[in-house]
């Protein structure tokens, strides 16, 4: 089960666990307090191994005229709603690659499996994820993210690819 955000519910992970499968919760746009309530959730419910799936995007690089360019660009959706654009930006969720309060929270609770989606942590994310026990995966869409993941020993892969439904 992919670990999507509105259907990765520690109930949907468990369900997907005790029915055999491989149950995935998703933590991307969670913090340590949310993951870890998602976790005991999903550890009440099934004595299964499950997935925690993460978010490893770039991090955001602050630039404040790109900003305000863009801010001041969506004005007129921001009217169109009753509402004034942000004078800032912020980030709604920090990268893994960033998130030393996650890391923390992952080696204490050991899940199973954990899958990187958006990119991979760095080498010492990675080592301390794999001292931990866990089993590590990645979503990949393309040759060259399979072969960052195979140099760093992350066995398995998850292939994600774009599929439209027919109407």
């Amino acid at each position: 089960m992919a670990g999507l955000r509105l259907n990765a519910t520690p109930a949907m992970a468990a369900a997907v666990s005790e029915a055999g499968g491989l149950g995935g919760i998703a933590l991307g746009a969670s913090d340590g307090a949310q993951a870890a309530t998602m976790i005991a959730e999903t550890r009440a419910r099934t004595d299964r191994p499950f997935n925690v799936n993460l978010f490893v995007h770039a991090p955001p690089r602050r630039d404040a005229a790109v900003e305000a360019a863009w801010c001041e660009a969506l004005r007129p959706a921001f009217a169109e709603q009753g509402a004034e654009p942000p004078v800032r930006l912020h980030a709604i969720y920090p990268s893994f690659a960033e998130d030393d309060a996650m890391l923390t929270l992952l080696r204490q609770a050991r899940p199973a499996v954990v899958s990187f989606h958006f990119g991979l942590p760095d080498a010492a994310r990675i080592a301390a994820l794999k001292a931990a026990g866990c089993l590590l995966l990645a979503s990949v869409t393309s040759l060259a993210e399979a072969q960052a993941a195979s140099v760093c020993n992350i066995p398995a892969l998850k292939r994600k690819i774009a599929v439209a439904a027919a109407t």
